[in-house]
């Protein structure tokens, strides 16, 4: 397959995921993102603020300002409070920016695995998957594993390029390189629902999206996107998890009804 067809395929992908999200049955799976996104919200402030606190009253003790009372201490105290809370909270911020579509996929995954499995059955009525919680624990373990995964090489990645772009001229194509390897990986794991099911093993998996490597890129790269929202883009993401997994789902669909699959 070529690669014009593979993107084209990802596309097309999109288009009808976006027809199936307004079908019957489907919208109320977006009810999920809401819930993920109070959830993240409140356990992020709270994790936040007590981190904050700890980390401010552990330095108060190294530097033994914790307890004076000489002048001033009470606003050394206090400012430096100040000072470690906005630190952490940019930390906490810069992380959760580039690690946030990796933390939207894990807490997702239940309901990623659920709806991918719909997809499919979707178009291709014949398939009966009957639910099996036992089943479904090892799909969300699975999904588990290969997003720390993919996770853990694309950090590697990062700081290859990171490296890299010190170099001139070549530094410049970093950031462009970069999103789209991000790409592939988030694509990776949304099309991994379907390896998994399809009883492919990790390797078989790895294989299988090297093949149609273009179709992951495109699929991520559009999950990437929606992170990059201003101010709201791990929100907006959560939403786009679930049209990512409906799009990486009816593409692998088109491909295997359009050619044999050996892997």
């Amino acid at each position: 397959m070529t690669v014009g067809n593979q993107i084209s395929i990802a596309f097309k992908g999109y288009g009808k995921a976006f027809n199936l999200a307004f079908k019957r049955g489907y919208a109320k799976y977006f009810l999920y993102p809401l819930l993920i996104n109070l959830l993240l919200f409140v356990g992020g402030m709270t994790a936040v603020g007590g981190l904050s606190s700890t980390a401010a009253e552990h330095f108060e003790m190294w530097i033994g300002l914790q307890g004076a009372d000489f002048w001033g201490a009470e606003f050394l105290s206090g400012a430096l409070s100040g000072v470690i809370w906005l630190l952490v909270k940019i930390l906490f911020f810069f992380i959760f920016a580039y690690y946030g579509g990796f933390i939207v996929m894990i807490v997702m995954s239940p309901i990623l695995s659920v709806i991918s499995e719909k997809v499919e059955k979707e178009y291709l009525g014949e398939v009966d998957y009957p639910f099996n919680f036992k089943q479904l624990v090892k799909d969300v373990l699975r999904g588990l594993a290969i997003t720390i995964r993919n996770m853990f090489f694309e950090t590697l990645f990062l700081i290859l390029t990171f490296v890299l772009s010190f170099i001139p001229v070549i530094g410049w194509l970093m950031p462009i390189v970069m999103f789209f390897i991000s790409g592939y990986f988030f694509g990776f794991s949304y099309m991994d629902y379907t390896n998994e099911r399809h009883g492919r093993n990790l390797r078989a998996s790895v294989r299988y999206v090297r093949k149609y490597k273009w179709i992951a890129v495109v699929n991520g790269a559009v999950f990437s996107l929606s992170l990059m929202v201003p101010f709201c883009g791990v929100v907006v993401s959560t939403f786009f998890a679930i049209l990512s997994v409906m799009a990486a789902t009816v593409s692998m669909v088109t491909i295997e009804s359009s050619e044999p699959v050996t892997i």
